[in-house]
């Protein structure tokens, strides 16, 4: 890695640990206060997070130039044995969570509860699910690859002396600290999910398994709550 490269991986480690959090609670106050102005403003955040999120790609693009491998640096090789077997697991569990709660009136009321204190996010209208999707599967890619994939080599270059599983924890603890938006519990959970996207990188020994994983999971919410859903909790 070039000097170039050096620098510009300390700034956005820097950006990621001191003005990301920041941000999103910017975009999420943001949100609010157009909401009753403005019926398209969520299209309108969901276009930004895609934009936003993918410039951070850019950067990544910049810093790995000069890597004999830029691919596999950022963790976007094939997954070995365990991480096939992961990643069937996981689609097989995402897959048969969702079919269960349609089938469970009970279990799906209790869903809804849970998620009612993100209900701000979830779409309305057929086009703002569109960009919804959208914005899941960059979600699901460009975190991937800043928190984990960048992440997960910065880290132990820096700190020589951090195990696999302390990077883990770290990179977990950053990714929760950037959804501060969503208050001390959503902190707490983000930072687990973290964490276990970092363990799922780890076993399969490539992003992919973790990138599937994670748009999946941003998609499972996108399957289970409906417009119409949303309309009646926010009459």
């Amino acid at each position: 890695m070039n000097l170039f490269s050096f620098l510009l991986s300390q700034m956005l480690f820097a950006y990621t640990v001191l003005v990301e959090p920041f941000l999103r609670i910017n975009f999420y106050r943001r949100l609010k206060k157009q909401l009753s102005i403005t019926p398209s403003a969520r299209i309108l955040f969901y276009r930004t997070q895609v934009l936003w999120e993918w410039s951070w790609v850019v950067v990544l693009v910049l810093i790995t130039a000069s890597t004999e491998r830029p691919l596999a640096y950022l963790g976007l090789t094939l997954p070995n044995p365990m991480g096939w077997l992961i990643m069937v697991a996981l689609l097989l569990g995402i897959g048969l969570s969702v079919v269960l709660l349609r089938r469970n009136p009970g279990a799906m009321a209790s869903m809804q509860r849970s998620l009612e204190g993100s209900a701000l996010f979830y779409p309305y209208t057929s086009a703002e699910r569109k960009w919804y999707a959208a914005a899941a599967i960059t979600a699901g890619i460009c975190e991937e690859l800043l928190y984990r994939g960048f992440m997960m080599r910065y880290l132990p270059a820096m700190f020589p002396f951090l195990d696999w599983l302390l990077v883990a924890i770290i990179s977990g603890i950053i990714y929760g600290l950037s959804h501060a938006y969503q208050g001390l519990k959503g902190i707490l959970q983000t930072t687990l999910t973290g964490f276990s996207f970092s363990i799922v990188f780890f076993l399969s020994g490539s992003l992919l398994p973790a990138m599937v994983f994670h748009i999946l999971a941003e998609l499972r919410t996108l399957m289970l709550w409906s417009p119409e859903e949303d309309k009646q909790k926010n009459k």
